[in-house]
């Protein structure tokens, strides 16, 4: 995944558009170190941080539903990936000249991400291509480094102008997502302290989804007419009525652009009933 990242900002420094300067540099993500001295005009790209984005941290984990089964996943952890951008001339210029062009191109490099907030989803491929989120880039973050002198040393490098760039990945880990049938009807039991007796009511959920595609869908119209009984499902399609009584039942299902359905279903449900509604889209 970071190596397709580094590939990510390689064709963002050469698409069309760009000051020529920086399509006609090499890009390379070497460390600068002392000996480091590329022969050619180079835009360095040294990846010298790897840390969890703790603001961006969720604990909420990510449910799949389909045909009654949820699929639940834990949360994919925030990475911010921060690289040190430098700007080389190599034998192509020497004093002055050299210095100046090296800040030209450094700063025309700067404008380019300074004016991109995330990347641009064309330029996602490999395991970037399934992202959940955009990536967000963020330049010019000077926490990451206090004090340059002591950077650069660290390095082996000499003190010389740079800016960090800094890309957050959402990385799923290798763990195994817990999987089990949807609970689709919940018994609650009146009891009467006095007369001894007691009354059975249930609640029962399902999803409304597209026939066509298995897409959830949201803010659809379910009602069960004979009890005039009305909702709408969330953001996930999922619905719910609570208070029902062991009967069979009629649940219609209705939203824009798809033809209204049907369906006679038995409360309560089983262990394997999934009170879930496909509605065609309307021709």
């Amino acid at each position: 995944m970071i190596s397709d990242l580094a590939d990510a900002l390689k064709a963002i420094l050469s698409a069309n558009g760009l000051p020529t300067e920086v399509v006609n540099a090499d890009i390379s993500f070497d460390r600068p170190s002392d000996t480091y001295n590329p022969p050619t005009t180079t835009i360095n790209l040294f990846l010298y941080d790897i840390r969890e984005n703790a603001d961006l941290r969720s604990n909420e984990p990510v449910i799949e539903r389909q045909g009654g089964i949820a699929t639940i996943h834990r949360p994919p952890m925030r990475v911010a990936c921060s690289y040190l951008v430098t700007a080389w001339i190599g034998a192509e210029a020497t004093g002055e000249e050299a210095i100046l062009r090296q800040h030209e191109l450094l700063g025309e490099v700067l404008r380019v991400f300074a004016g991109m907030p995330t990347i641009p989803p064309e330029r996602l491929t490999g395991a970037l291509a399934s992202q959940p989120y955009p990536i967000p880039l963020a330049v010019l973050q000077t926490d990451l480094v206090r004090n340059p002198a002591e950077f650069w040393s660290a390095l082996g490098g000499k003190l010389r102008p740079s800016f960090t760039l800094t890309a957050t990945l959402a990385l799923e880990a290798l763990s195994t997502p817990v999987t089990a049938p949807e609970v689709s009807t919940k018994k609650v039991v009146i009891r009467d302290t006095t007369g001894g007796t007691e009354e059975l009511l249930y609640e029962i959920g399902g999803t409304v989804r597209s026939a066509e595609t298995g897409a959830p869908l949201s803010e659809a119209e379910v009602t069960i007419p004979a009890l005039g009984r009305r909702t709408l499902t969330d953001a996930d399609g999922r619905y719910t009525f609570g208070g029902l009584a062991a009967e069979g039942i009629a649940v219609e299902a209705a939203r824009s652009g798809y033809t209204t359905v049907t369906v006679s279903f038995q409360v309560p449900g089983t262990s394997s009933t999934v009170f879930d509604i496909d509605l065609p889209a309307t021709p």
